[in-house]
């Protein structure tokens, strides 16, 4: 590799490249049926080159065949790059020779693409990978072509040095990352962001996504003869790399092709990182992604906040700033489960009671309910059922999931459209509790006026009244968070439970029984002969929670009072403050938003 790197459009890359990318700026004509592989340097590109490759020609090139282009040539030389192999040295490619869809490749970072593929419905496929695995295997990669070339090596200390400064190929990392990731959210129909560590967890499902985002899904019939088994076998890592083409074949460069295979797993930087090295990536990561959170923000629309100054809409949601940022994060990198529960709510809508009914529920054989010293007797149910976007991934933190036992049950206020796509991709089992939008209201204003007071005032009950109609409360706007859980959990049973806070509170053993029927941890006739059941209520009651010491006196680790999630939690408290205007208005709006949908409030 070359021993200097320059900095073009602000990212780094060799003259050579530079120049082909200058090339291919000024030169070419993308395609409305182009499709473009970006990703930073050793990020996954030969998997996702050969995984692309046989996804879009396998009518051209049928996957069974045993002369398929992959098994005879490496994926670089099938899909070739923009500006270092068809733009390089100032090349003028001739693109009669390629069929349409065109397939191509790019490590150019989004600000520096050819304005004819910005222009165009030129479809992008980005490709991400944790970034300690990214950097090892680019320092590897790199140590590979010096010894090559130059009989000596870079040392991982100087070569992460410079990564950390963004001084990489096509660096700095995070910026080409980030900026992906925003179009993807920007233009879902343009970007397709995908994760390596997605991949290799799921690599059936992955691969059907970018086949429906390419339009060119597989049919029941390809599935049933297994062409999409046989796609992720041929295009494995093993498979690639044992072929005789990629075992002693080499490159037009000179580069042998063996070079582009060298592990692939996941988790690889742990044989080579120090702790330090690990702490200050970590700071890094933090530090960019608020960085790049306060320049969404500044995009974002905007409206008073309940207890903040502001809330921001994103993805159609209204989110207090400090928690967009745990969103993100979460959507980056949680990676979900088969065996996950997750409890989703509005806020307010009796959180703090489920999420003590599931944590004795699913943890009855581990904490059995009569021992004196039950954690949700020294605990708040929010420490024991943390949120994935408030507490796991909010202020940057990288939470550690080794700890936790399976299965994992975590909580969240996303809408549905918002989870993280593993959730969405897996067999994670979700349960949705909604609340009469009224008393749902009320909490929700108490609660924020609580938060407001340490700030020395209050929202009127009006004021917040309005905002709530207008579909600005937190989370909301409430009627689209709850219909689509709505809908979920009719066309998706399995995955999706939905619960009224006001059928717990009418017949607490009978829904109880049915959660744990969903969770596939039935009670026993044995355990209800024992009263096991009756405990659980009795303990999870709100009554009981509310009267003991951890939630008079204790306080959550972010510095709220244990005693602001026990208010009342009763059913009508609304009518205690609503004129009739109110109840008219919101009545109305009820009747507008769920109107046909099947579902109806109870105490309206």
């Amino acid at each position: 590799m070359e021993s200097t790197i320059y900095n073009y459009q602000g990212f780094w890359s060799s003259s050579r490249a530079i120049q082909g990318v200058i090339a291919c700026q000024q030169q070419f004509q993308a395609q409305d049926s182009d499709i473009i592989l970006v990703t930073s340097p050793k990020s996954g590109t030969v998997w996702l080159k050969s995984l692309l490759f046989a996804l879009v020609n396998r009518n051209n090139h049928p996957i069974f065949e045993k002369d398929h282009p992959l098994l005879l040539k490496n994926p670089h030389d099938l899909v070739l790059f923009l500006e270092l192999d068809l733009y390089v040295d100032g090349q003028v490619p001739d693109f009669s020779s390629f069929t349409s869809p065109r397939l191509l490749a790019t490590h150019v970072p989004f600000a520096s693409l050819p304005k004819s593929i910005k222009n165009s419905r030129t479809k992008l496929v980005y490709l991400c990978r944790n970034p300690r695995d990214t950097f090892i295997s680019m320092w590897n990669f790199a140590n590979n072509l010096r010894l090559d070339n130059y009989k000596d090596t870079n040392s991982i200390d100087e070569m992460f040095d410079h990564f950390c400064k963004g001084v990489s190929l096509y660096g700095p990392f995070w910026n080409q990352v980030l900026d992906y990731w925003k179009e993807s959210i920007e233009k879902p129909d343009k970007v397709f962001f995908l994760m390596y560590e997605e991949i290799k967890k799921q690599p059936k499902i992955q691969l059907k996504h970018l086949a429906e985002f390419l339009e060119c899904p597989f049919s029941i019939e390809e599935e049933n003869c297994g062409v999409v088994d046989e796609i992720l076998r041929m295009c494995s890592f093993e498979n690639l790399r044992n072929l005789e083409v990629n075992t002693h074949g080499k490159m037009s460069a000179g580069v042998a092709n063996k070079n582009f295979f060298r592990r692939g797993e996941v988790g690889d930087w742990k044989n080579y990182f120090t702790v330090e090295m690990n702490d200050k990536l970590n700071h890094i990561i933090e530090e960019n992604l608020s960085e790049e959170c306060k320049k969404l923000l500044s995009i974002l629309p905007k409206e008073k906040g309940w207890i903040g100054s502001y809330i921001y809409n994103y993805q159609g949601c209204w989110t207090p700033p400090r928690l967009l940022q745990g969103v993100i994060a979460c959507q980056q990198q949680f990676q979900a489960e088969d065996s996950d529960v997750i409890l989703v709510t509005t806020p307010k809508s009796g959180t703090t009671w489920l999420k003590s009914l599931l944590f004795a529920l699913m943890n009855r054989v581990k904490h059995p309910m009569f021992e004196p010293n039950h954690p949700l007797l020294v605990n708040n149910p929010h420490v024991l059922v943390p949120f994935l976007e408030h507490t796991l991934y909010v202020d940057g933190q990288v939470p550690d999931f080794s700890t936790f036992t399976s299965p994992r049950l975590l909580a969240t206020h996303v809408p549905f459209a918002s989870l993280p796509k593993s959730v969405m991709d897996s067999r994670t089992k979700l349960i949705y509790l909604c609340r009469n939008p009224k008393d749902t209201f009320i909490s929700m204003w108490h609660f924020a006026n609580n938060l407001r007071l340490h700030h020395k005032d209050t929202n009127s009950i009006h004021e917040m009244f309005d905002l709530f109609c207008k579909g600005l409360s937190l989370y909301g706007p409430f009627w689209n968070h709850v219909l689509d859980y709505w809908k979920q959990s009719i066309e998706n049973p399995n995955k999706v439970f939905f619960l009224m806070y006001e059928e717990i509170k009418e017949k607490p053993k009978i829904q109880l029984k049915r959660l744990a029927e969903f969770l596939e941890c039935p009670f026993s006739m044995k355990e209800e002969n024992c009263g096991v059941l009756n405990e659980i209520l009795r303990m999870c009651s709100f009554e009981n929670l509310r009267n003991l010491e951890v939630n008079i006196n204790g306080k959550l680790s972010t510095g709220e009072g244990n005693k602001v999630f026990f208010r009342r939690g009763e059913i009508g408290d609304w009518r205690n403050y609503f004129t009739t205007e109110m109840s008219d208005k919101l009545n109305h709006i009820i009747e507008e938003k769920f109107q046909g949908s099947g579902l109806r409030f109870s105490y309206v």
